[in-house]
């Protein structure tokens, strides 16, 4: 029968991508965690890794292996942890993907002081304003914001956000300031490729579907903020992703309340049949004091 070791170098083979390096950061020879693999495989009677001179794959069945094994062994090691059994660090790899603003604005100015408080855990961040499919791609935390529609996802808030749109002043002095939807209509805005169809608040309250018109599109958020700050156009935005924009007067609210649904909550996300562990605990209690003061 194989070992919790076992499962342990083939975890590491699969975080570190290969036999001689995995070998190295266990501490072991490459024969032997290569002999532990061959016997996991045996007892399992399935391949879990495809393997040549230059580089390692997993195989479907290793992918679905891989995924459950990791999270029970670090529920097992939180477990030891928890009676005594083992120190006190929180260690392993944790896989979040998040949207560029999160990051840039609130994750990295913290990312030295959560670092210097957990050493021994590594971070792989896959950072896009894309559907990112927590499973398919493999990753333990998702950072979301807006509604959410998944509901293969084990969800917590970590904060309340809205949108708004906004625009540069140098724009409002080219263009001029739109008062209502009929003159909104004739501006310019930047948007992500998928806000270009937008529902609004006329006057009288009634929601409208509203198309927006670009001069580009443009796929990242953070440079989409500037973008609107250099005055190429209007632009929906997440008030938190803008707070600071809009106290110095880079960028200014454009038709309060005219967004039909402006509500857009950051969500902390995990895959369904993930265990709590220590290391997805502590990040997310990262994410809570990220917006710990009230900002909007």
């Amino acid at each position: 029968m194989y070992s919790i070791s076992d499962l342990e170098t083939f975890i590491a083979i699969v975080e570190n991508k290969g036999v001689l390096a995995a070998a190295s950061a266990q501490g072991l020879s490459p024969a032997t965690v290569s002999h532990r693999l061959t016997k996991l495989e045996r007892e399992l009677s399935t391949v879990l890794v495809f393997r040549d001179s230059r580089r390692i794959r997993l195989s479907p069945a290793g992918e679905v292996f891989y995924q459950r094994v990791g999270s029970i062994l670090e529920a097992l090691h939180d477990a030891e942890h928890n009676i005594g059994a083992r120190g006190s660090s929180v260690s392993g790899l944790l896989r979040v993907t998040m949207p560029p603003w999160v990051f840039s604005k609130f994750v990295m100015p913290k990312l030295i002081a959560f670092e210097a408080q957990y050493p021994e855990l590594t971070l792989d961040f896959l950072i896009s304003d894309n559907f990112v499919n927590v499973v398919d791609d493999a990753q333990d935390v998702a950072i979301r914001v807006g509604k959410l529609t998944d509901s293969g996802l084990l969800s917590r808030k970590v904060v309340n956000n809205h949108r708004i749109l906004c625009v540069a002043p140098s724009y409002v002095a080219k263009y001029g300031m739109p008062t209502d939807l009929a003159e909104l209509a004739q501006h310019y805005w930047v948007c992500l490729p998928w806000q270009r169809q937008l529902k609004l608040r006329s006057d009288n309250q009634t929601v409208v579907n509203f198309n927006a018109k670009t001069r580009f599109t443009i796929s990242n958020s953070d440079n989409m903020t500037q973008a609107a700050i250099a005055g190429h156009g209007i632009a929906i935005k997440s008030k938190l992703a803008i707070f600071e924009e809009l106290a110095s007067g880079q960028l200014i609210e454009v038709l309060p309340g005219v967004l039909a649904d402006n509500d857009a909550p950051v969500w902390f996300l995990k895959p369904q049949n993930s265990l709590t562990t220590r290391k997805t605990e502590v990040f997310y209690d990262f994410m809570k004091s990220l917006f710990s003061t009230p900002l909007v």
